[in-house]
């Protein structure tokens, strides 16, 4: 894998072994980043379910201030810590911990990225609706949560989060949530 764009474009990144992460393509990353935004200078975010790191990576890459790596297979923090180390990614901080641990210590964020197990859609959608909530808390009044599904799943609904935008690539969809009201 590769950074597509920023000061690190052409950089390789590892990706962790094995399936247990999927991290999105060259291809899923252009299609997300063209969406965001190329330029992210400034941003405060978090990437839950990090994997790779390679959203945390790009985000990092394009200028964003500080991203919160969210992630807690072990493998993957190990990976996570090379990439870090090689790129010199100084704003991105690695939370080796389950997002349900981190999300309530953050606050005012612009940008919340969640790439949830693709299961837990079908075999824990309490899960689901739990990273929704956190990252609705999470997130400023009008900061938006990115999160990516499989086909034939859907969103739980979410009081503090209105759907903006939805996008298919592949096998997959990402949905686009703006924080609507306060959350207390």
């Amino acid at each position: 894998m590769r950074i597509i764009g920023g000061r690190w474009s052409g950089r390789v990144i590892d990706a962790p072994p094995g399936l247990g992460t999927r991290p999105p393509t060259d291809r899923v990353r252009q299609a997300l980043f063209d969406w965001l935004g190329q330029d992210l200078t400034g941003v405060r975010m978090a990437d839950v379910c990090s994997g790779s790191g390679a959203v945390a990576f790009e985000a990092a890459s394009r200028g964003a201030a500080l991203v919160h790596a969210i992630e807690v297979d072990r493998g993957a923090v190990r990976v996570l810590e090379r990439n870090k180390a090689a790129l010199g990614a100084t704003q991105v901080t690695i939370q080796a911990r389950p997002f349900a641990a981190v999300l309530p210590m953050l606050k005012d964020l612009d940008l919340v990225f969640a790439d949830p197990p693709f299961p837990w859609y079908g075999d824990r959608p309490e899960e689901i609706e739990r990273l929704l909530d956190l990252s609705a808390h999470a997130v400023a009044v009008g900061g938006s949560v990115v999160i990516r599904g499989d086909q034939g799943t859907d969103l739980p609904p979410c009081v503090h989060l209105a759907e903006e935008d939805r996008r298919h690539w592949g096998r997959s969809w990402v949905a686009w949530l703006r924080r609507v009201n306060r959350v207390e």
